[in-house]
């Protein structure tokens, strides 16, 4: 059986609209991520075939509609269909579900050109030593328990925002106290990181 390519019916309407619509966008739109075009078209629902079946019926019924009136419109019809009629189109959608798992079976994906689209974040070595703390770190772990102890209906960002002030107030003196316990951690993960690396 051959596949059913409802992909260019998309496309062609797609280019009607495009037509349709000239006025310039004010939005910027982000550059799209690269698609592979070896990739087998996914498999549609028997809703979305039913639209792009149905949706030059409705443009022409309803030429002052929106896009989103005519989606609003099918969706209505589509859920109206009688039994008879709604299975026709699950029975559409199952040969393209299986259209679709047959050329998946054969798919082999092609590399990326573009770079892969974004760096994908290493993951974290759990036996890696943990990072050293600032000193307004330091003094947040410590004065947290006590500012939520006093204000215990605050929400989570009010009581940094308490911590930051407090912080912020503390002497030179005090303020010494926490730079002295910030260097110590420094040191700390700097040689558990040299035993680490080896």
């Amino acid at each position: 059986m051959a596949p059913i390519d409802y992909e260019e019916d998309i496309e062609d309407e797609e280019e009607e609209d495009e037509e349709e619509e000239e006025a310039p966008r004010s939005r910027k739109r982000s550059s799209k991520k690269w698609k592979d075009p070896t990739k087998p078209k996914r498999a549609m629902s028997a809703f979305f075939i039913f639209s792009q079946a149905n949706r030059q019926r409705i443009k022409e019924e309803n030429p002052e509609a929106s896009f989103g009136d005519l989606a609003r419109i099918l969706a209505r019809e589509y859920k109206e269909l009688p039994e008879k009629e709604m299975r026709k189109w699950e029975k559409k959608a199952e040969q393209d579900k299986f259209r679709y798992q047959e050329e998946m079976k054969d798919y082999v994906p092609i590399e990326d050109p573009t770079g892969g689209g974004g760096k994908k974040k290493a993951k974290k070595d759990p036996s890696a030593p943990k990072r050293n703390m600032s000193a307004y770190f330091l003094f947040s772990i410590d004065e947290r328990p006590r500012v939520k102890e006093e204000n215990p209906d605050a929400s989570f960002g009010d009581i940094a925002r308490m911590i930051s002030e407090r912080f912020k107030s503390l002497s030179a003196s005090e303020k010494k106290i926490w730079e002295t316990k910030a260097a110590e951690d420094k040191e700390r993960y700097a040689r558990e990181m040299a035993e680490y690396q080896g």
